[in-house]
Formats: structure tokens, sequence, C-alpha cells
């Protein structure tokens, strides 16, 4: 049985004044919604460096339909076709129809996207029908806008950055969020910051596979802190897979974009061959579940555990403005983009589901709220059609931003003291019920062969294709782990990340075993059809209660 609380709220030596926002995370969803809300008392919690997020990491670029003969409703049908049936319509309406705007904002705030012949250079990536794609710095998109959002947000006199903070949980009063408990990572001391509204904007899960593009602060501490404080978890089975993934050296794992795909380069299997010519009308720009799923049938076949990115047909000259970094990583590793083949690999990459949301971005605690990768807006369905969870970020920012708007137009004093009322009764309650021990740094756990046992795990049985006997022996694994009362009220990180990636390895795998059908990013062995009539909806998880949803 999962806990109530990382942490016993009693542990917290201190209990900090009223704030208007709480935003846990800084890449572009957290920031975003910081700096619309800034004449607020804001306070940004992020677990690492205000700029360490999935949005630094983010290649290819940002889709939004700008250009003619492009416009909102081919975004639309682009998007429903890579989300399998799964897809929410109108979350996906709000997402493409806002998205030029979005870019608008963006160049306010310095954001200098690549330009061709006096225009936005446009470019093109799987499942899309028309040159959407926008990027800067050649691959270098999100680095670009992340550093822009850090540099203007820090000149904002009303949001308070609080770097090197881990978040532990949601606290909750009566079906109401009333603000959060946390860990400051430099003094290990645990505190607690009251208020009515949380946004989780917290990433990705990918550190509970093996390999994965995501950082390292991707444990999915949103979706388990949102888990364990009854929030809904939707749609998460499907996790996407990016197709081109290479291993440097020292076997690190670098993201070769699929833009350079959209500017032409092939998929080869070992022995030189194309194999995604007559497997699906934009071979390889086909939707990503897709690729990653020939490249695997690929690599079966032929004994190899890579296949081959061709480039070398592309003008040096065009690929040296495109992808200035893959270059120079590639060069570092002895590789010339220009001239050699490239031995790519599929890792995790996204979470399409989570944090079961309204188009409001409201989630069903009052008060709480989820943007980005953390939320399941219902906009990527069973399959996130490429680059557009920057522009998700930043859409559904805006409409959270508008909810809390007005939320913060009616508070009163009285809500401040009934916010500070229910922290203290929450405290007071909790010291009752401690009896786990004092916290402790002093971790009694070999937590580095768990987490290297976990990842495994997860990546032989829960990865990219699955079956009914590989996800009973993930659940045994995880069920057996997960009620260990050491992974709780330890003041160490390695610890509660550690009991976070269970918690979300546990969700996966419930979803995924009820899942009996493959569809986008899930994939069974033992169910390889897509099942339109039984399973055209959605799972919803909640306090190990299961409902479904039906698709539009």
């Amino acid at each position: 049985m999962i806990p109530r609380y990382l942490i016993n709220p009693s542990y917290a030596i201190k209990t900090y004044p009223y704030s208007d926002c709480i935003i846990i995370g800084s890449g572009i969803a957290g920031l975003s919604t910081a700096i619309r809300l800034s004449k607020h008392n804001i306070k940004v919690l992020t677990k690492s460096s205000p700029s360490d997020s999935t949005t630094w990491y983010a290649q290819g670029g940002i889709a939004a339909a700008i250009k003619r003969p492009d416009e909102w409703k081919k975004h639309y049908e682009d998007t429903l076709i890579a989300g399998q049936g799964l897809s929410d319509k109108k979350a996906v309406e709000i997402l493409v129809k806002n998205a030029p705007s979005m870019i608008e904002k963006l160049i306010e705030i310095g954001t200098k996207f690549d330009i061709a012949e006096g225009e936005i250079s446009l470019t093109t990536e799987g499942g899309h029908s028309h040159a959407r794609v926008l990027h800067a710095g050649g691959d270098a998109t999100g680095e670009e806008i992340e550093k822009k959002l850090v540099s203007f947000t820090r000149e904002l006199e009303h949001v308070n950055f609080r770097a090197d903070y881990f978040v532990l949980d949601i606290l909750t009063s009566s079906g109401s969020c009333i603000g959060v408990i946390g860990i400051d990572l430099s003094s290990r001391t645990i505190e607690i910051h009251p208020s009515s509204n949380v946004l989780i904007a917290s990433g990705g899960i990918g550190q509970i596979y093996e390999l994965s593009t995501n950082p390292p602060i991707s444990t999915g501490d949103g979706v388990a802190m949102a888990y364990r404080a009854g929030a809904e978890i939707m749609d998460i089975e499907f996790v996407q897979f990016h197709p081109t993934v290479f291993r440097t050296n020292d076997d690190k794992l670098f993201l070769i974009s699929e833009a350079l795909r959209g500017e032409g380069a092939y998929l080869r299997d070992c022995t030189g061959n194309r194999f995604m010519t007559g497997k699906h009308p934009r071979e390889e720009l086909a939707p990503r579940d897709i690729v990653v799923k020939e490249m695997i049938k690929t690599m079966d076949k032929s004994g190899c555990d890579f296949v081959y990115l061709d480039a070398t047909h592309i003008p040096e000259s065009h690929l040296k403005i495109r992808f200035p970094n893959i270059i120079f990583k590639l060069k570092e590793n002895g590789l010339d983009l220009t001239k050699d083949l490239i031995k790519v690999s599929p890792a995790e990459h996204y979470l399409n589901g989570g944090i079961r949301t309204g188009y409001d971005g409201r989630t069903n605690i009052e008060g709480l709220y989820s943007c980005g990768e953390t939320a399941a807006t219902g906009a990527h369905g069973a399959n996130r059609l490429a680059s557009n969870s920057l522009m998700e970020g930043l859409v559904y920012g805006w409409k959270i931003y508008q909810d809390i708007e007005d939320r913060l137009k009616l508070k009163t004093g009285k809500e401040e003291k009934r916010v500070l009322s229910g922290v203290k009764d929450i405290i007071k309650e909790s010291a009752k019920t401690s009896g786990m021990g004092r916290t402790s740094g002093e971790a009694k756990l070999d937590i580095l062969t768990l987490v290297s046992s976990l990842r495994n795990m997860m990546s032989r049985k829960v990865g990219i294709l699955r079956n009914k006997s590989g996800l009973e022996e993930a659940r045994e694994f995880v069920q057996f782990h997960i009620g260990n009362e050491n992974l709780y009220n330890k003041a160490d990180k390695d610890i509660v990340e550690f009991a976070n990636m269970l918690t979300v390895a546990n969700l996966i795998v419930k979803s995924a075993a009820i899942r009996e059908e493959s569809r986008g990013t899930h994939m069974r062995f033992d169910f390889p059809d897509k099942d339109d009539k039984n399973w055209k909806k959605h799972i919803i998880l909640k306090k190990d209660k299961v409902s479904f949803k039906k698709a539009d």
C-alpha cells in the first residue's frame, strides 16, 4: 500500500507565508504560466537549476500552422491521426487554434527562431502533412526558448525561484489543494508552502527506463504526488519512444532530432536497405509509433541492436546550418554526419498521459492544476504528434493562467485563513499517525541497485512491446518494493525519487495490463490489433480505483 505522504507533514520545521500560486517545475509550461501570473505572489519550486528541464533538451522544434497553405484544421487532422482515436477533439482544437498566437508571445520575449529568405524557417517532422515546425539555433530550439523564459522570469519582482528544491507532496483539505510539502536539498530540511493554487509542471518519467532522452531529474515526481493526493491519472500506459537515439562513446544517450528525417534523412537496416519504404505513405516521416514498431521488427529480423540513420545525400552546407549541435556531438564521437551512417535505436522519450485535466488545466482536486508532459489534457491521445509538446505547455499554461487569474480576483483574507488553518490541522493530525520513526538521511537500502533493477524490469517487460506474463512479472516486482517502509520518512533525494518511480511504474503496469489491444505507443504481443469496439476509451486510475471514459 502506498502511504499518503512520502514524509509525514508533522516533520516539517517551517511553514512559509501564503503564496497566490505555487508552480512546480521550470520548463516551458511552468515558466510561461509564472510570467503571465507575475503581478501576483508566485513561487517557482524546481528540483535542480531553473534551466534543467526537458524543455532545454527539445531539439526538433515547436509546431504551429503559421503559413499558407497550411492552416489549423490541417494541424488538427494530423494530430488526431497520430493520436490513434484517443485524442480529445476539443483539446486538440484548443491546442492548434492557439498555436500561432503563442509563437508571437515567444518572439515578444526575445526568442529568435531561424530565418530563411526573410521568413521564419519551417520544417516537417513525422506525422505532419505540411512544414509547420519552427526551430531555433538549427537543432537547439528548446535551449533557446528555455534561456529566454528563465532570463525573462528572473527579472520579475513577484516571482520567487527556489532551485534545488524537491516538492514531495500536495497538501489537501476537504478535497481542495492547500499547498505543498518539500525538501530544501541544500539543508535537507522539510518545509510547507501554503497556497490554494498549485500547478504541477514537473516534466516526464523517463528515468524509470534504462534508455531515455529525458534529463536525470525526470523521475515522475509530479504524477506520483498527484496520485497520492487523490488526482486522476489517465492514459499513462501510452509511453512514447523516440526512434533515433545515438549512444556515445562514453555510453551516454544523445537524441538525434526527427527534424533530420524531416530534411530528408533515411533509415536503413544494418545491411544498408531502407526499411520504411512501402511500410507507410510517408516512409521515414510516419508517426513515431509506426517508425519504432518497424525498427523493432527490423532489428529482431537482422539480429542487430541498431539501425542506421543516413543523411549523407543531404547537402553538407544545409546540414551545417540546420544541425550544428548534432554535427558537433557526432564529431566528438569520431563520426561525420555528412559522410557516415549513424547507428541509432529507440529510447523512452515522452509520456502521452499523466494527470488528468480539463480544458482549463484543472484536475479533480480544487485548486490543483497540471500542465506540460506531466498532464493528460487529451490532446496527444495514444501517440503524440512530433513537436506538439512545447506548444501544449504554452497553450494550456495560458488556459491555466486565465483560470487562476479569475480565482485570484475572488480571493479574500478568509481564503488565506482557511488554507493556513488547514495546514495546521494536517500537521496536527499527521503527528498522531507518524508511526514510522523520525526522518533520517541514513539509507538502509542499496538504492542504486534497486533503481537499476526497476529500470531493467520496466525496459524488458513494460517497454515498447508488452504481454500479459511480462506485465505480471513487473507488477510483482513493483508490489514487492512499493510498500517497503524504508522508502518513506527519509529526507534522502535518491530514496524519495525511487518511491515516486515505483508509484509511476505501478500505474503504467496496471493500465498496460488492463488495455488488451495494441494502439499507438501501447503495443502488446498477445493483443496485436487495435480494438475500437472494446478499447476506444481512456483508462483512469484514482486511489486504486479504475474507471473508463469513452473517447470522441
